[in-house]
């Protein structure tokens, strides 16, 4: 038989994996009334926190995983057998294949499992407003909603197990697009002498916006406080993740497989541990400079580009969802609620790709010596094959 406790109340919870995010969560639980038992191998035993995930785990209700990748949990494995807990809910950005061979394993021993990772970075754990997306029993889920209300406002089921984590690293593959292409656009347009507020501005009013252009931009990027709370580190994992996933499926990703050789070099000029939003300050640092007027310049070009960009991604997401097995409608109604949104998601691919603005847009970002290689990449796909970007969605 599943899991049929009620959770609910104060509760006895372990957490392993107290970093910054941890941390937060740790802080919401308490604030919630539950009692805590810590691990984490870089912290000295005493008080709440315990010398090994065994320990940390024997007598709780739920054992939570907030833990750096999906090898971390698979060594999780032998103190979660010792403990045996009731229930373990994986917070972890992980491979659904990971995922899966978990709770196999943790199922021998009538230990349930849901993996629910997370989206809205540190700042959203402290806040307690964290979007959970969870595979599972979706009954369970419902028993354990009131415990993740502690630090997630939105929570919501996104299939069988692993399909949490698929739907994490798809969300975090659109985001890192969206805000690697909407970089791309500002430091063009502020070298064309256009200011950067009424930059974002445009886009914010057409095709091209997402949650980042309307969220991380103004709060983040203009200020250059660079401080959304998520590690360019991470966000290269999970893109990584993403490609894994469709990788395993053969599925064509021409553009993502792009957009994570990209990261992967910002992420070095940068370090892994900077903030994510940071990818803006490593493209202005390899601007060239400025040109002498904005003659030739049209904002609107700049942002159907980015429109278009934010599509192709949208298109291969959809393609590696479906060889995945995610039901399409529900992966869409989580990323629009979550990081991964933009307008091309919540039309669920629909449109036509600009070609031609790409190309206007790749011009002129060489012609201001600005580094933009999506929308390079964009721009070559979508003048080479019209199957490289995808058709839209099937009626």
């Amino acid at each position: 038989m599943g899991d049929t406790r009620t959770y609910s109340g104060s509760m006895e919870i372990a957490l392993a994996g107290v970093g910054r995010m941890g941390s937060a969560i740790a802080e919401r639980l308490r604030a919630a009334g539950h009692r805590l038992s810590l691990y984490d191998p870089v912290l000295s035993p005493g008080g709440e926190v315990k010398e090994s995930l065994a320990a940390a785990a024997r007598g709780a209700e739920i054992v939570f995983l907030s833990l750096p990748d999906a090898a971390a949990v698979e060594s999780s494995l032998a103190g979660l057998i010792e403990a045996h807990p009731p229930l373990v809910v994986d917070l972890t950005s992980s491979l659904p294949e990971t995922t899966r061979k978990v709770a196999a394993e943790l199922a021998r021993l009538g230990v349930a499992f849901v993996d629910c990772p997370l989206s809205g970075g540190v700042a959203g754990a402290r806040a307690g407003t964290l979007t959970a997306m969870a595979g599972g029993d979706p009954e369970l889920l419902e028993r354990i909603r009131p415990v993740l209300a502690a630090f997630a406002s939105t929570i919501r089921w996104a299939g069988p197990l692993g399909a949490g984590h698929a739907t994490k690293a798809l969300n975090n593959a659109l985001s890192a697009v969206s805000l690697i292409g909407t970089a791309e656009l500002l430091v063009t347009a502020a070298s064309y002498g256009v200011g950067e507020e009424e930059a974002v501005r445009a886009v914010n009013e057409g095709p091209a916006r997402s949650q980042n252009s309307e969220v991380k931009y103004p709060r983040d990027v203009l200020p250059r406080s660079y401080a959304a709370g998520f590690s360019a580190g991470l966000m290269e994992k999970d893109v990584a993740t993403a490609l894994a996933i469709g990788a395993a499926h053969a599925v064509p990703m021409p553009f993502l497989s792009g957009a994570l050789v990209t990261w992967r070099e910002a992420t070095r000029a940068m370090g892994a541990g900077a903030d994510f939003t940071r990818v803006h300050a490593v493209i202005a640092a390899r601007s060239a400079g400025r040109p002498s007027s904005r003659e030739g310049f049209s904002l609107d070009v700049m942002c159907r580009a980015l429109a278009a960009l934010n599509l192709i991604a949208v298109r291969e997401v959809l393609r590696i969802a479906q060889a995945e097995g995610l039901d399409r409608a529900r992966l869409l109604e989580i990323v629009n609620t979550s990081t991964g949104r933009s307008e091309a998601t919540r039309s669920a691919g629909a449109g036509e790709v600009d070609g031609r603005a790409l190309a206007q847009a790749r011009d002129l970002a060489a012609r201001a010596g600005v580094w933009a290689p999506l929308t390079e990449l964009g721009a070559l796909l979508s003048a080479g094959s019209a199957g490289l970007v995808g058709e839209g969605p099937r009626r």
